[in-house]
């Protein structure tokens, strides 16, 4: 369903950007940010590729 796609999509951007708000004030380390963006890729079902 074309819909819940959009959503899936729309809650992983949503927790990338806190991510890298995270990333950039030292929250977290540069490992942690990318293993925090594939385990919520896969725990949101997303189908999209960020580019950094």
């Amino acid at each position: 369903m074309l819909s819940q796609k959009n959503t899936k999509n729309a809650n992983y951007l949503c927790i990338v950007s806190v991510l890298k708000e995270m990333l950039e004030t030292g929250s977290i380390t540069a490992k942690e940010y990318l293993r925090a963006k594939k385990y919520y890729l896969q725990l949101t079902g997303a189908d999209i590729v960020l580019a950094e």
